[in-house]
C-alpha cells in the first residue's frame, strides 16, 4: 500500500473567533488528517497555558450528513486511548511564546490502521469544518491576530484494500450530572461499536468521584457488556493504555505557579530548573491541578514540568474486546435497546458519550 500525506492548508492565518471550512476533494482514500492549531501567548504571559479548550468542535461533513463530529479535547482522548499516548503538544506559559497542539481524526481504529479509511468518493460534498473561540489576554490567553491551523491529510494512493467503511466518531450525548442517581445513554441502533468514550469533567475533581459506576447493557438486561465502578474501568485503562504524559513550561521568574493539565487521575508531577541557584518543586497535584513553588534566583527559563496520570480529559474508556478489532465491534443488528447508565455522585460536571462505530 502506498500512502502520501499532504496539506490540506498550511499554517492558515486565523481570525480570533470563527469557523474554518475546507472543501475535501472527490476520490480521495484517507486515513487520517492530522489538526494542528496555534497561536502567539500574550505579551505578559498566557496562565492558561493551551488551546484545546478553545476548539469546540471538530466536524466532517456532507451536506447535512454527519461523518465525525467532536471536540477537540474528545478528539485527543480518543487519540490517547486509541494510539496509547497524547497527540503532540508545545506548551507554555512564556510572555510572546508560540505555542500549538495536535489531534488526530482517526478513519481507521487508531493511527496505524490499514483497514478502514474514509473513501470521499461515496459523498456529494465532503468538508472538514474546524469551530474555535481563542482567548485574547495580555496574560491569560493569546495575541489577537496569531492563530494558526494546518491540517494534513494522510491519502492512500495505490494498493488500497477492498473498502470496508471507516470508523465514525461523534457525541451522542451530554448532560450536566447531578449529585445523585442515574443518567441513561440510549445508544442509535444503526452501526456496530468498537467503543465508548465518557468523560465527566469538573475543573479539580477526580472524575472518579462524578460517575461511580457504567453499566451497558442489551435489551433490558439479557446481556450486560459492562458492570463495572469507575475505579475498576480505571484500572482497566490503565492495564490497557498505561498513564499518560504531557509537559509544560510555567512562567520565569516567580515564586509560584499553578497550571490545568488535562491528565484527572492518577496525576503527579515533577519539574526542575537549570540555573545554579534557583529551586523548584510540585506541591500539589489535584485532579488536573498541577501547583508549584521556586525561587527567583534565576532568570535562566525553567524546565519542563511533566504531568503522568490517567482519565485524559476527564475521559473513561469502554472498548469492545481491544476497540481496534472490527470482529469485536458490538453488533446492534437485531437488538430493541442498547443503553448505557452512569451512576452520579457529584453535580455540576459537564458529561458527554463518544461513539466509534463501523460505517460502511
Amino acid at each position: 500500500m502506498k500512502v502520501r500525506d499532504t496539506y490540506f492548508v498550511k499554517a492558515q492565518t486565523l481570525t480570533d473567533v470563527g469557523t474554518v471550512s475546507i472543501p475535501i476533494l472527490k476520490g480521495l482514500k484517507i486515513q487520517h488528517l492530522r489538526v494542528k492549531l496555534g497561536a502567539t501567548n500574550g505579551a505578559t504571559s498566557n496562565t492558561v497555558g493551551k488551546i484545546c479548550g478553545m476548539i469546540s468542535k471538530i466536524e466532517v461533513v456532507d451536506g447535512s450528513d454527519v461523518l465525525h463530529s467532536l471536540s477537540f479535547r474528545q478528539e485527543q482522548a480518543v487519540n490517547a486511548f486509541q494510539n496509547y499516548f497524547f497527540p503532540r503538544k508545545e506548551l507554555s506559559a512564556g510572555l510572546s511564546v508560540a505555542i500549538f497542539e495536535e489531534a488526530i481524526v482517526n478513519f481507521g481504529m487508531g493511527f496505524k490502521d490499514r483497514h478502514l479509511y474514509l473513501d470521499t468518493s461515496r459523498f456529494s460534498n465532503p468538508q472538514l469544518k474546524i469551530t474555535y473561540a481563542l482567548t485574547i489576554s495580555a496574560t491569560a490567553g493569546f495575541a489577537t491576530g496569531t492563530g494558526a491551523l494546518s491540517v494534513i491529510a494522510r491519502i492512500i494512493e495505490d494498493q488500497a484494500p477492498p473498502y470496508a467503511g471507516f470508523v465514525m466518531a461523534k457525541e451522542v450525548d451530554s448532560w450536566a450530572t447531578a449529585a445523585s442517581g442515574d443518567h441513561t445513554t440510549l445508544l442509535a441502533l444503526d452501526y456496530p461499536y468498537l467503543a465508548l468514550v465518557v468523560a465527566a469533567l469538573k475543573t479539580t475533581v477526580d472524575p472518579r468521584t462524578l460517575i461511580t459506576n457504567f453499566k451497558l447493557q442489551r435489551d433490558a438486561g439479557s446481556f450486560i457488556d459492562y458492570d463495572l465502578t469507575s475505579e475498576d474501568l480505571l484500572s482497566d485503562n490503565i492495564a490497557m493504555c498505561g498513564l499518560f504524559e504531557e509537559d509544560f513550561r510555567p512562567l520565569n521568574p516567580g515564586t509560584t505557579f499553578a497550571w490545568l493539565s488535562d491528565l484527572y487521575s492518577k496525576t503527579e508531577a515533577w519539574m526542575g530548573v537549570p540555573g545554579a541557584t534557583a529551586k523548584g518543586t510540585i506541591t500539589t497535584a489535584v485532579g488536573e491541578a498541577i501547583g508549584g513553588i521556586m525561587t527567583t534566583g534565576e532568570t535562566a527559563d525553567l524546565q519542563t514540568v511533566k504531568v503522568r496520570g490517567a482519565a485524559p480529559h476527564a475521559s473513561f474508556y469502554l472498548p469492545f474486546g481491544d476497540g481496534q478489532t472490527p470482529e469485536d465491534a458490538l453488533n446492534p443488528a437485531g437488538l430493541k435497546e442498547l443503553k448505557l447508565i452512569k451512576s452520579q455522585a457529584v453535580g455540576a460536571a459537564a458529561g458527554t458519550v463518544v461513539a466509534l462505530q463501523i460505517r460502511q
